[in-house]
């Protein structure tokens, strides 16, 4: 069985950084070897990128230029995180991935002519080295705003994405069900309105199919 680059994705809110803590816990804990990592980021290169993607600087970057920033840290994260420990045969889970790019570079910022060249750098950026699995965390974008600005949220400090009208969330939905729907992509949709425990549940018997445990 191929060794997997598997995502986990949705929108802020959804809750997909606690699913990620809480696989990480059930894998080391079933003594299983991964490498957990998030994009933008994972690695130096990407992580400073990253900082400069949530500054007001990022937040006021066009489009095309935020579009661009993400495939140079994704190509930074895979060449220095993801491709040496698939050589090793050691599965990687990633905390967003190239589906974020559509859904929040290409339709939440109104980028229709973004799309075409979303594919085609996908295959340039990638290579042979696609995810095998995305895992969308799906809850509604009235749902996943209320979370994000929660006054009580444990998220820490909300960011531009996090406080962005409905109307944005509503077009990154779309992205990501666009993005689930392409030929080349293989989306599983978790209900994200279940309780934190549950969705564990379900993520780690999907990751478990997908990895061969």
């Amino acid at each position: 069985m191929e060794t997997p680059l598997i995502v986990i994705d949705g929108l802020d809110g959804c809750g997909k950084t606690t699913q990620l803590r809480l696989l990480v816990e059930r894998a080391e804990s079933d003594g299983k070897t991964c490498v957990f990592t998030r994009e933008p980021g994972g690695a130096p290169l990407s992580e400073a990128l990253r900082e400069l993607f949530k500054s007001d600087m990022g937040a006021k970057a066009s489009a095309l230029t935020q579009f661009l920033m993400m495939w140079a840290s994704r190509r930074n994260y895979l060449e220095q995180v993801v491709l040496p420990a698939l050589e090793d045969n050691i599965s990687v889970f990633s905390d967003r991935g190239d589906s974020s790019t559509l859904a929040y570079q290409i339709y939440g910022k109104n980028a229709p002519e973004l799309e075409s060249e979303f594919w085609r750098l996908r295959k340039l950026v990638l290579g042979e080295h696609f995810p095998i699995l995305y895992i969308f965390l799906d809850v509604s974008p009235e749902e996943a705003r209320s979370r994000a600005t929660s006054s009580d949220s444990t998220r820490g400090e909300a960011s531009h994405f996090d406080v962005a009208p409905l109307e944005f969330y509503e077009r990154v939905y779309k992205g990501f069900r666009e993005f689930g729907n392409h030929s080349s992509v293989k989306m599983v949709s978790v209900d994200g309105t279940q309780s934190r425990y549950a969705i564990s549940e379900e993520v780690y018997r999907i990751v478990s199919d997908a990895c061969g445990w």
